[in-house]
């Protein structure tokens, strides 16, 4: 069987390690418990004393820090994330599928090093190549940067005067640091592939950090020529036919679409727990609008009872999902669990 090597870390910085508690400890807290159990900290105690006691576990060695890492990498990949869909290219993909013939190309590229292992990397200031991975049919390349942002803190706003008396008002922002993680998938079996990226601060950068990835990997995988970007807007289209039937996939809690001339017309319904589809007289306006129009947004929330049963719907509870279907992207902006994203996506897919 196997299994991905650990490389060398990089030196980290004392802000990097302090980070790094933080981040570990802002997963869920089951996947919290799991890490502590498996790296055989006790558990109990409020958050503050899992911090002191991871804390004293890395000083001290009994924890690594790639322990550490490789967790954050195992978990982070299924939490709040964007992600776009591809097909995948036509023609012999024999290189590709032959862990014998891809290593030779990677190292040619200087990237063989990366092949089923991985750098435990934390917080690189660049987007840096941390694993290729092929493993189970799959094709996993991961990458992993540092970013920040300002949150505006108006309670710490303040108001001072100058020397001569003129009012000067001081407005209160706070710092935060982010580890973002962009993962490529290409499922070779089916010749499908997907980017994720962990969730980012603002909703337009998604599209400039897969153009850094590209350019990352794009010496020894061109995904932007060889892979289509799978366009979803028919989707929201898709999922509005359902739930007028009498077996809808998704509830609908917001409909954007764009008309042929561009022009975008919606509705929203009053919360998140009740359908858009509730007025006859709204519902007859939107129907009469998407059968002209193709999907701009789509806000819904995946039902666990719905069918197909065909497709092994392992949902249990809702899960919460925006199409920004005019970017062909998926946004899950609350954590789940990898079968529950992985069936998701694949119904989103199947609709598109």
């Amino acid at each position: 069987m196997t299994t991905i090597r650990t490389l060398p870390p990089p030196e980290y910085t004392e802000d990097e390690k302090n980070a790094l508690i933080d981040f570990v400890l802002a997963m869920r807290k089951t996947h919290v418990q799991g890490f502590f159990r498996d790296v055989k900290l006790p558990r109990s105690g409020t958050k503050t004393d899992l911090r002191e006691r991871l804390r004293t576990a890395l000083d001290e060695g009994s924890v690594t820090y790639e322990q550490a890492t490789g967790f954050l990498d195992a978990h982070s990949p299924w939490g709040k994330q964007h992600v776009f869909l591809y097909t995948g290219p036509r023609g012999e993909l024999k290189e590709w599928n032959d862990p014998d013939l891809l290593l030779p190309h990677l190292k040619n590229h200087r990237v063989g090093k990366y092949f089923n292992a991985r750098l435990p990397l934390i917080l690189p200031e660049k987007l840096t190549l941390s694993s290729i991975a092929h493993l189970d049919g799959k094709l996993r390349i991961t990458a992993v940067q540092k970013r920040e942002y300002q949150e505006r803190a108006p309670e710490h706003d303040d108001a001072k005067k100058t020397k001569d008396g003129r009012p000067v008002k001081l407005k209160a922002y706070i710092d935060h640091v982010t580890r973002t993680l962009v993962t490529f998938e290409w499922d070779l079996p089916s010749n499908t592939a997907m980017l994720q990226v962990t969730q980012l601060h603002g909703d337009r950068i998604y599209e400039q950090v897969r153009k850094e990835f590209f350019g990352l990997v794009g010496d020894w995988i061109d995904i932007e020529k060889l892979f289509g970007l799978v366009d979803i807007r028919r989707v929201v289209n898709r999922l509005h036919e359902l739930e007028r039937s009498e077996h809808p996939e998704a509830r609908s809690h917001g409909y954007q679409y764009s008309s042929p001339e561009g022009t975008r017309v919606g509705a929203r319904s009053r919360s998140s727990r009740h359908s858009v589809i509730r007025e006859a007289f709204v519902d007859d306006a939107l129907e009469a609008i998407q059968k002209e129009s193709v999907g701009h947004l789509g806000n819904f929330y995946w039902l666990p009872d719905a069918p197909p049963a065909l497709d092994g719907n392992p949902l249990t509870d809702e899960v919460h999902v925006i199409l920004v279907a005019d970017k062909s992207r998926i946004n899950f902006p609350t954590p789940n669990s990898e079968p529950v994203v992985r069936y998701v996506l694949h119904r989103v897919r199947a609709h598109s």
